[in-house]
C-alpha cells in the first residue's frame, strides 16, 4: 500500500513539473517572437491562429496559404500615439520565406507605393507607403515579417526597424 502511495506522489510531482516546463516553454516562445517592448512602444495585443490568419488575409491578398497555427499579429503603442502592427508567418523553409516575400513584392500596387529595397543589418527589406502608414517586410530565417508603422519620422523608423530585426523572427 505504501509503495502505491509513493508512486501516486511521484506521478503528481512529474505531472506538475511537466506542466510547469510546458508553460515556461510556451512563455519563452511567445517572448522571443514578440518582445514586450519595441523601441519606446509596449506590446498591447498578440493574436495568433485563426484570428491572425483572418486578419492577415483580410488586409492582404495572400496568394500563399498560411497555416493558422503559424500566423501571429502583435500591436505596439506608446503614450505619444505612435503605433506598430507586426505580422509574422512561418514558412516551411528559409527559401520558401524568401519566395513568399518576393510574391508579396510582385503583388504590390493599388494603395501602396512602389516598394524600395533597404538593407538593414545585412537583411534585404522592402519598404513601401500606403494607407497612411509606413511598411517594411522581409524574410528572416523561415519567418515572413511585415511591420506597419504610424510614425513618419525616418530616424524613428530606422531605430525601430533595427531593434525589430534583432528581436523578431528568430
Amino acid at each position: 500500500m505504501r509503495r502505491r502511495k509513493n508512486n501516486f506522489y511521484w506521478i503528481i510531482i512529474l505531472a506538475a513539473v511537466t506542466i510547469a516546463a510546458s508553460a515556461a516553454l510556451l512563455y519563452q516562445s511567445e517572448k522571443t517572437l514578440f518582445p514586450e517592448k519595441l523601441g519606446d512602444m509596449e506590446l498591447k495585443l498578440h493574436r495568433e491562429g485563426d484570428v491572425a490568419i483572418r486578419e492577415i488575409k483580410g488586409s492582404h491578398s495572400a496568394k500563399d496559404n498560411i497555416n493558422p497555427e503559424e500566423a501571429h499579429i502583435a500591436r505596439y503603442r506608446n503614450s505619444a500615439g505612435s503605433r506598430a502592427t507586426v505580422s509574422v508567418t512561418l514558412a516551411e523553409t528559409n527559401q520558401r520565406a524568401v519566395e513568399k516575400v518576393e510574391n508579396m513584392n510582385r503583388g504590390m500596387g493599388g494603395m501602396f507605393s512602389t516598394p524600395k529595397i533597404v538593407e538593414i543589418n545585412d537583411l534585404k527589406i522592402y519598404y513601401t507607403e500606403g494607407g497612411g502608414e509606413y511598411h517594411y517586410y522581409y524574410a528572416k530565417n523561415d519567418f515572413v515579417v511585415w511591420i506597419a508603422l504610424s510614425n513618419s519620422d525616418k530616424l524613428y523608423q530606422s531605430k525601430l526597424m533595427n531593434e525589430a530585426i534583432k528581436n523578431i523572427g528568430g
